[in-house]
């Protein structure tokens, strides 16, 4: 019953942090929500949030906003439209870091209209000259 009430305590303050549009601390937040949804507790609120550390050019934002994706989104979302527009840009960004952060997202997040409108793009890095990127495309398709 503490954690429960400890939880919602924590889901309130971060959904507050979200409406006020708190940009510093959003990585943060999102990566506090992940872990309460881990422990079982819904925390599907954050699905906007993880898209917008998506679109962040910080790697570490990319990073739990990835992670936020491939934990708290199933295919009957509606946001997939968004994350395969992120996701389209990211399989071609110039850093094989963040377009290893995308493939590992796909691989785990595919859904059939993902999967056609992004093969061009994993099929690109499947004929890479960069070993990590062809090692990433093919675990990804």
């Amino acid at each position: 019953a503490v954690v429960s009430t400890q939880s919602t305590g924590e889901c309130a303050a971060i959904r507050d942090s979200f409406r006020e549009e708190d940009n510093d601390n959003r990585c943060r937040n999102v990566a506090k929500l992940l872990y309460i949804h881990m422990l079982g507790f819904p925390a599907h609120f954050g699905q906007l949030e993880c898209l917008k550390l998506i679109a962040s050019p910080r790697f570490v934002d990319k990073r739990i906003g990835y992670l936020g994706v491939m934990l708290l989104l199933d295919e009957r979302q509606d946001v997939h439209l968004l994350v395969t527009n992120c996701l389209k840009n990211d399989l071609g960004h110039s850093t094989q870091f963040v377009s290893g952060l995308a493939l590992a997202a796909l691989g785990n997040i595919c859904s059939a209209e993902m999967g056609r409108d992004l093969a061009p793009e994993v099929d690109k890095l499947l004929n890479s000259s960069n070993a990590f990127l062809r090692k990433n495309a093919a675990l990804c398709a």
